[in-house]
């Protein structure tokens, strides 16, 4: 029988070190929480030099702060060495953004490139990086599940406008497709327009909804497409999703995490309705028939969506009115 020092010591080898990158944005932060409450795992973060890391210090088993302000993958390795690191999860963006893809590549394929690099040097460790649903989009549009696009595809044309991030993602999938082919445990999740309890002040997702209410782009931000159809994730269910791919452990797997499918146009109708703001709703028909179906990736990892956007919006309204936001002064 085992004696209670040994029990105990036992618990603790049961308990996985998970690296994650980018621990402190947006999503990061919600991921580190999640993993650790669910007391299976042990979160270390890897973080650049200044950055600010006190929201996720309750989280985190050890918050490490790179020497250099790009990582690198002999540090990762000696992070992976000394605390027997069993999964690298890449949630690092280099921001601000640049203004050409190939320089924000050149930023983004750093942190990447690190940690398969570094992962290279045991099969037993998995990679999971993280990409965007509009990845899997092209000018056929239809039915978008997780299987990534055909080499050679082209992108649809309303797509110009998020062209940027569109292509600095495939560019990253692509060295993490090398890695796979070449033996590598990796895998891709590819996140829907992510939101959560309130949204951020002046974000991503506050610039369309403000050009369909008032009728104008945001600070000469390119307008957004009338049928431009998305789908939604709320971030506690994201983070869902990179626990129960860390779980599967699976080499060389794509997940698509977009549970609803809302156009932005739909999405400013509810906003304004939900404000008492009166506007022209604008034609939307969905020409390209985009529908994200994200049901093979919830079957794999026996997920189901608890959060939906509908339920949020009179929370992120009161919040917006706390703001000052824009669109409903």
């Amino acid at each position: 029988m085992l004696k209670k020092e040994e029990f105990s010591e036992l618990q603790t080898d049961m308990v996985q070190n998970i690296l994650i990158l980018g621990a402190n944005g947006y999503i990061g932060g919600t991921v580190c929480r999640r993993f650790a409450e669910t007391k299976d795992f042990n979160v270390l973060a890897l973080i650049r030099p200044g950055s600010q890391a006190k929201e996720i210090e309750p989280f985190c088993k050890k918050i490490i702060c790179s020497e250099k302000s790009q990582f690198s993958s002999e540090e990762i390795q000696k992070i992976i060495r000394q605390q027997n690191i069993k999964t690298i999860i890449n949630l690092a963006w280099d921001l601000p953004a640049a203004s050409t893809v190939e320089a924000q590549f050149a930023k983004d394929r750093l942190a990447l490139e690190a940690a398969l690099t570094a992962a290279s040097i045991s099969s037993d460790i998995h990679v999971i990086t993280t990409s965007g649903n509009f990845s899997l989009m092209t000018t056929s549009g239809g039915r978008i599940t997780e299987t990534p696009p055909p080499c050679g595809f082209v992108l649809p044309s309303y797509l110009s406008w998020v062209e940027l991030l569109v292509k600095v993602n495939l560019l990253k999938d692509g060295l993490t497709e090398k890695y796979i082919s070449k033996g590598g445990n990796a895998s891709i999740i590819y996140p829907g327009s992510v939101y959560g309890a309130s949204p951020t002040r002046k974000g991503f997702w506050d610039f369309a909804i403000q050009q369909f209410i008032i009728g104008q782009a945001y600070l000469g931000f390119k307008p957004f497409p009338q049928d431009f159809m998305t789908g939604w994730i709320h971030l506690e269910d994201l983070a869902e999703c990179y626990i129960a791919a860390t779980r599967r452990h699976q080499k060389g797997s794509h997940y698509l995490a977009t549970g609803e499918n809302l156009s932005i146009s739909q999405m400013a109708n509810l906003f304004a309705e939900t404000a008492g703001v009166k506007f022209d709703v604008p034609l939307f028909s969905n020409t390209d028939r985009v529908f994200f179906d994200d049901s093979h990736t919830r079957k794999l990892l026996q997920l189901e969506w608890k959060h939906q956007a509908v339920k949020q919006i009179k929370t992120w309204i009161d919040r917006i009115k706390d703001l000052g936001n824009y669109f409903l002064d």
